[in-house]
């Protein structure tokens, strides 16, 4: 702390003239005169502040330092800076040529869009023709096919109808005889003489063909094998199967084979498909009260009762339309 000057003028003087000329008595002699209390502050305050501007020439020259190396490190980062600079416009300079190709390459890209799209029109356009005309070739490819098959199937029938004529006109000599029993080491010849002598006709080895037994279609049927016999000719046939009919039945114990008496029948010898047709129509004959049902030329014939007009069926269709229809019709009639 620095001391005031004026706190110890008031206790001396410094002026000593004025103390000797005021003491007489007092023998006046010279003395030195001691350090002053102000100078001692003036060099206290002096020291300090050489060290107050030491301190801050020290400072100073810290801050100077400091402001040179900032001043480098700015210089430094300027140099960086304009190198990240340059480098920005290198980048920018790339971006912009990047933009450029990917630009045109948008370009092209929209152009082969454009023509991908006209090309995806196009193929729409034809998968729809494609498909107008595949809708239309299956609807003519089922057109096709139910005409022939419809065609196939009246072709398949009429060529069995012919198969079925010429099969039953290479039977026109054949007599088929049914229900006629049957005995181990038969001869047939010789059965068939005793059925014309039973028929009032005279019948010789010369007349037949050939003789012989045939299984039945269904092989559980216990009934004895069907025989049939070939004439020589059609008139022979026909001639036997006439006098069957006017015998008005034949039995086996008129024709010589023992055991009990049992109906033996006669009729043409009718194909597969006739003899179902025939079958077929007797039950429909019955059950419409049909008197009676026969077979002449292959041809089945039907009568409703003697007085009747006579009907030939020659399909299942003319079953019910000459059967089952006119007796409804004759029904009616009659109510």
């Amino acid at each position: 702390m620095i001391r005031s000057p004026d706190s110890k003028i008031s206790k001396s003087n410094p002026d000593l003239c004025t103390s000797i000329e005021t003491g007489t008595n007092v023998t006046q002699r010279k003395r030195k005169q001691p350090d002053c209390e102000f100078t001692q502050a003036i060099a206290v305050l002096s020291a300090e502040l050489k060290k107050n501007i030491d301190d801050l020439r020290a400072d100073m020259n810290n801050q100077f330092t400091n402001i040179n190396v900032n001043i480098n490190n700015l210089r430094e980062d300027f140099n960086t800076l304009s190198l990240t600079s340059a480098q920005i416009q290198n980048n920018v300079k790339e971006l912009r040529a990047e933009y450029v190709a990917i630009k045109k390459d948008m370009l092209q890209l929209d152009t082969k869009h454009n023509e991908l799209s006209q090309t995806l029109t196009e193929m729409k356009s034809t998968v729809n023709f494609n498909s107008d005309n595949y809708v239309d070739c299956e609807r003519r490819l089922k057109d096709l096919e139910r005409n022939m098959n419809n065609s196939a199937a009246s072709t398949v029938e009429l060529l069995e109808r012919k198969i079925d004529s010429l099969e039953q006109q290479a039977r026109q000599c054949n007599v088929e005889i049914g229900n006629m029993p049957e005995r181990r080491g038969e001869n047939l010849i010789t059965v068939l003489q005793s059925i014309g002598s039973a028929l009032n006709m005279s019948l010789t080895s010369k007349d037949i063909i050939s003789i012989h037994r045939v299984p039945h279609a269904h092989a559980q049927n216990n009934r004895p094998k069907n025989v049939i016999v070939k004439f020589n000719s059609k008139l022979m046939r026909d001639n036997v199967l006439s006098a069957y009919r006017l015998s008005k039945g034949l039995t086996s114990d008129r024709i010589g084979l023992s055991g009990s008496p049992c109906r033996i029948y006669m009729n043409e010898h009718l194909t597969l498909r006739n003899k179902d047709l025939f079958r077929k129509c007797r039950a429909a004959a019955m059950s419409n009260k049909f008197k009676f049902v026969w077979v002449r030329n292959a041809t089945v014939l039907v009568k409703e009762s003697e007085d009747s007009s006579t009907f030939a069926i020659r399909t299942e269709d003319d079953i019910s339309k000459k059967i089952k229809s006119n007796h409804v019709l004759t029904t009616a009639v009659t109510q």
